[in-house]
């Protein structure tokens, strides 16, 4: 059997300014001693077996003449059509994908944001919110925050047990607590709550998502299994966490990694979607003292002239104590580009 190959023009080519440049190739064939069917070439093709001297295994790369095109594109489609003019003659057309990072045009990144409005339960307006510290913890890659800096045991910065520490006055005979008391490690602020209902006040909240393209396993130029980017647990460990470092231009403590979503593009390809959320109150709690263990109660009239009670004594719930540095989900080009963003 003697296959004649004719390679034909590129007959189209397509790019996409955040996505894939895809192209095709075609050839034409003429079989001067067997007759095979379309589906018969076709396997040929994909198998490895190779046709003409094409071989085209979808998800690798084109190989003519046993030699793995330099083209960084990968094989998507194979359609062979038989052409009735010529005996024994064929169409081939190969389609071809690539993607801008794989080619080192540029690292494909792009952040979405969504900034609205979140009702949040307060007793306090403009309160004293803490600068985490934070301790390395095991495993490898966690950190641990201070929990005494949010319940005003330990000095933070602002210091929360020291620009608000206990003040006004207290009845060394009875204990009676005077109205402006207040206790240590109060987060101080402006009373709004109304007899101890906590006022319902819109804080910012900023839900962003950094979508980055990723290669998965795959098989480069020269044949051989490549394992790509397989990093799923580096993904997953963190979700729930705060970000111990400053990322997005955000400060630190303010993130929370809501999770990650994988989308599949072509083959090998894929979407990574990372989903984060900020807030000011960095995803603290407000909650008040409890009325027991005071004599005279919780709540005082502070000199207001409407009679309405506050709580005297309100403090922080921190829920989130864990932090990792968002930073290491990324590439450092990728990273530089998320701060810009």
């Amino acid at each position: 059997m003697t296959v004649t190959r004719y390679d034909l023009k590129m007959s189209e080519a397509t790019s996409e300014d955040w996505g894939a440049h895809s192209h095709s190739r075609v050839f034409r064939t003429s079989d001067d001693t067997d007759s095979k069917t379309a589906l018969e070439i076709r396997n040929l093709i994909v198998a490895g077996t190779g046709y003409g001297g094409i071989s085209a295994e979808t998800g690798g790369p084109l190989v003519i003449d046993s030699t793995a095109e330099g083209d960084p594109a990968r094989v998507r489609t194979v359609q062979v059509r038989l052409i009735a003019e010529g005996l024994n003659t064929a169409e081939i057309t190969i389609g071809l994908t690539e993607y801008a990072r794989f080619t080192g045009e540029k690292v494909l990144v792009r952040v979405l944001s969504n900034h609205t409005m979140s009702p949040t339960p307060m007793y306090r307006t403009a309160p004293i919110v803490p600068t985490d510290v934070w301790t390395a913890s095991t495993p490898t890659g966690y950190y641990n925050a201070d929990a005494g800096i949010w319940n005003g045991v330990t000095t933070s910065v602002p210091p929360l047990n020291t620009v608000q520490p206990a003040t006004g006055g207290v009845d060394p005979t009875t204990g009676v607590e005077a109205n402006n008391y207040r206790p240590a490690g109060d987060i101080g602020g402006t009373m709004v709550d109304w007899n101890g209902n906590p006022l319902s006040v819109g804080l910012t909240q900023i839900d962003f998502t950094v979508e980055v393209v990723r290669q998965g396993v795959h098989v480069n130029n020269v044949g051989v299994d490549v394992a790509g980017d397989v990093s799923i647990l580096a993904d997953t460990a963190g979700i729930g966490t705060r970000n111990q470092a400053t990322f997005a231009g955000l400060a630190q403590g303010t993130i929370i990694y809501m999770g990650v979503q994988r989308v599949a593009l072509d083959a090998e390809w894929y979407l990574a979607k990372y989903q984060f959320r900020a807030r000011e109150d960095k995803h603290a709690k407000q909650v008040p003292r409890p009325t027991f263990g005071t004599r005279i109660g919780a709540m005082s009239y502070e000199g207001d002239p409407r009679s309405i009670r506050h709580i005297r004594g309100v403090y922080w719930q921190q829920p989130y104590l864990r932090g990792t540095d968002f930073n290491d989900l990324f590439e450092t080009a990728e990273v530089t580009l998320i701060n810009l963003a």
